[in-house]
């Protein structure tokens, strides 16, 4: 052998001895982790940390269960099991030299404490009671969101071309009930997340034109958050559909307690409905409401003088026949052209001013612009 050849080797035996050497000055711990059922479970995070220094080891259970850490500085640690469905598992152990084993059985564990089992399957139960209620009411919601872009595309469309549209809307309506009924359902009657699901179900029977429904959704919701104005809004709009007045304003006024801001919106929303359904003399209150409370409101003005002026009476004077004119209808679309003077009413507030002056109202047909400061 030669000098070179022998003098390898010699250093060979020598990192052998050396790394030999520390191997006996640290230690090893293995073990193997049992799930719920007593089987093997992989996948487990093994964590050791040294009390006094901090240091950590980290390694997870092989398909068999099974860990081993090798090249522990001896002392004292803390060895935590971490898995996907129980709470950390800490143990304290005292590291030497030499090999150490650690198991943990689950099963045996909850067997010692059989209340922690149960509390464990209630919180699973919760977990998938609540995935399934998200999933109902995430498609509810999706389904009133489309609902929302197909009205904006309806109010675009030539009135040829509305049919499909509105056949899409009533389909997507009742997707959005069914969905959210089935969320009320899940959810059950303490369920923190039911005044959600009932605003938005609400929401979803009066795109069905179920208004009835729709108000007792809104109200059932207002119950169980009555600080909410939102829902008032809701049972105000829905039960003018119905023809409750009372109680609509009743609902008004109670949005107006929570939230002055929105109080016209509500009392407009009802004249809108009376008006929609050709009951003007009806819509001319809540119309007058909503103008008081937000007077720059231009629809609002429009609606009010075209209520007005198709209500208008008449009255025999000297043998002719005479219109009685309220004196709010001229003025009433003297201030929609005073706040939309090329609004898309505009033309026929003007030409309603022309035959209000034939019929002898005494109304001027030249509107003075407000300018904008």
């Amino acid at each position: 052998m030669s000098r070179v050849k022998a003098a390898a080797a010699m250093v060979v035996a020598v990192l052998v001895l050396v790394l030999g050497a520390q191997a006996q000055n640290f230690g090893r711990l293995s073990g193997t982790v049992y799930d719920e059922n007593g089987k093997p479970w992989p996948g487990v995070t093994v964590t050791l940390t040294n009390k006094n220094t901090g240091q950590k080891y980290t390694v997870t259970t092989d398909s068999h269960g099974e860990y081993v850490q090798m090249g522990i500085q001896p002392g004292i640690y803390t060895v935590d099991f971490a898995t996907d469905r129980f709470p950390v598992q800490e143990f304290e152990v005292r590291i030497a030299v030499g090999e150490q084993r650690l198991d943990l059985n689950f099963q045996e564990l909850l067997k010692k404490n059989p209340q922690y089992l149960e509390q464990k399957k209630k919180e699973e139960e919760a977990k998938k009671k609540f995935a399934e209620l998200k999933a109902h009411f995430d498609a509810g919601r999706k389904a009133i969101e489309q609902i929302d872009e197909l009205r904006k595309q309806l109010a675009a469309q030539p009135p040829d071309q509305r049919a499909q549209t509105q056949q899409q809307i009533a389909q997507l309506s009742q997707t959005a009930i069914t969905e959210l009924e089935q969320a009320e359902q899940v959810a059950g009657p303490t369920s923190i997340n039911l005044p959600v699901i009932l605003g938005n179900l609400g929401v979803a029977y009066e795109a069905a034109g179920k208004h009835a429904e729709a108000a007792e959704a809104f109200r059932k919701a207002s119950e169980l958050r009555p600080n909410d104005p939102n829902y008032y809004l809701g049972i105000a709009t829905n039960l003018a559909y119905t023809g409750k007045l009372d109680d609509a304003g009743q609902a008004c006024d109670k949005l107006a307690a929570l939230a002055p801001a929105s109080a016209a919106t509500c009392w407009r929303n009802i004249g809108v409905v009376l008006f929609n359904q050709s009951r003007l003399k009806e819509a001319i209150a809540p119309l007058r409401k909503a103008a008081s409370l937000d007077p720059n409101n231009a629809d609002t003005w429009y609606l009010l003088g075209n209520a007005l002026m198709n209500t208008m009476e008449s009255r025999m004077e000297g043998g002719k026949l005479v219109a009685v004119v309220d004196p709010q209808t001229p003025e009433a679309y003297q201030k929609y052209l005073q706040l939309a003077p090329n609004g898309p009413h505009a033309a026929e507030a003007q030409q309603a001013l022309e035959v209000l002056k034939q019929l002898g109202a005494g109304v001027s047909t030249r509107v003075e612009v407000k300018k904008k400061h």
